[in-house]
């Protein structure tokens, strides 16, 4: 019997950090069926020199072209069937990159392009001013010329870039994130301890919690689009609660001095992130992300599979995964009132937080599994190659 010959998938993404688009390429090349597909994943910065912000120089986009010159030399050497791009930046000079190889290697190796939007930059809730919206705009149209499918994460992000008419609808695909419901999380006795003990690390003064008072928790970077700021105004209406905010970010400076003007300091907490922090999500009474602009976060996901209560903003894929009123409360973007009484709403009413959580982890467990993330990736994938035969 002659061997088939495995897909070889390339996945690139701008840098090698924790978040979102990283945990996605790493879910989908470690869970690939190894038989099909020959899974390699390449970071700017790391294997990809100038796809990065922290190369000089910068004047004339002289790292973007750079960038482009070099990945046309990753693809002759690797030679992959599919491209995957990842994160905007990555996204748009992989896509002129793979237009250059085409056009240089026209006789041999034509790999498909596949981009994922993890949430559009342009998406017109986030802090970016309308010129600069629409600069990204056209930059992804133009790109999504050499793009043979974008895949997006959420319905809502499918939406917007038929809206913007970023490409024909035939190259969209709405491929929800999943993740693996068996995470270990930690007890609510030891997650609490755990976090106990960072903030006293951190802290020069210890600080005694009351075991009384509910905790209401977050985890994300703190960047304007997490708007957590709408979460700090929203803790003053809930008085007898500490709140948790566990990540980092170019915002925590801002955000700390604004607990300080809103006399927070006692009852909300900022705490690093250690790249596990899924583990910690059963010691809250509620979990909140409170996002001007989102994809699909995991992290969500994570919380419903966690069986903690829920409240998100109307931002992004958010409505798509937390039925309101069934697995979770939804809330206005940049409404600290209604955040605060929905909150405080939850922790009243423990029946219904009970219940709410209950169907939530069922939701995740049937709708939003890694398992059904990978397979329907892999049948793009396939279609690809069908095609090209």
């Amino acid at each position: 019997m002659v061997p088939i010959a495995k897909l070889k998938i390339l996945y690139l993404l701008t840098k090698d950090d924790v978040g979102g688009a990283q945990k996605y390429v790493a879910d989908l090349a470690a869970h690939l069926d190894q038989n099909r597909f020959e899974p390699k994943i390449l970071c700017g910065g790391r294997d990809v020199r100038w796809l990065s912000n922290r190369v000089l120089p910068w004047m004339f986009f002289v790292n973007d072209w750079l960038a482009i010159i070099e990945l046309v030399r990753v693809f002759r050497r690797e030679r992959p069937d599919i491209i995957h791009l990842n994160s905007s930046k990555a996204g748009v000079l992989g896509s002129f990159a793979t237009g250059l190889y085409k056009l240089i290697n026209q006789t041999t190796n034509k790999p498909k392009t596949i981009f994922t939007a993890h949430g559009w930059v342009f998406n017109p809730t986030n802090y970016v001013a309308a010129p600069i919206r629409w600069c990204y705009v056209m930059i992804h149209w133009f790109a999504a010329h050499f793009q043979d499918t974008i895949i997006n994460v959420s319905a809502y992000d499918r939406e917007l870039a038929l809206h913007y008419k970023i490409a024909a609808a035939h190259k969209l695909v709405t491929i929800h994130n999943g993740i693996d419901p068996n995470i270990k999380f930690l007890s609510r006795t030891e997650a609490r301890a755990e976090i106990i003990r960072r903030l006293q690390t951190l802290c020069p003064k210890p600080y005694t919690l009351n075991p009384a008072c509910p905790w209401v928790g977050s985890i994300g970077r703190i960047t304007k689009e997490k708007d957590y700021g709408t979460l700090l105004e929203a803790a003053r209406l809930v008085p007898d609660a500490y709140f948790f905010v566990i990540g980092a970010g170019p915002e925590e400076e801002n955000l700390r001095l604004t607990t300080d003007d809103l006399q927070l300091t006692n009852r909300l907490f900022f705490i690093p992130p250690a790249g596990d922090d899924a583990r910690f999500l059963s010691a809250f009474d509620v979990f909140v992300l409170p996002s001007i602009k989102e994809g699909l976060p995991y992290v969500l996901l994570e919380a419903m599979a966690s069986r903690v209560p829920t409240v998100v903003s109307d931002a992004g894929g958010m409505p798509e995964v937390v039925e309101h009123e069934i697995s979770g409360l939804v809330v206005r973007k940049r409404d600290p009132r209604s955040l605060g009484n929905t909150i405080a709403a939850f922790l009243a009413d423990k029946e219904k937080a009970i219940r709410y959580a209950s169907a939530a982890r069922s939701r995740v467990l049937t709708n939003f599994t890694l398992e059904q993330m990978v397979a329907t990736t892999a049948r793009v994938y396939e279609e690809h190659l069908r095609n090209s035969q």
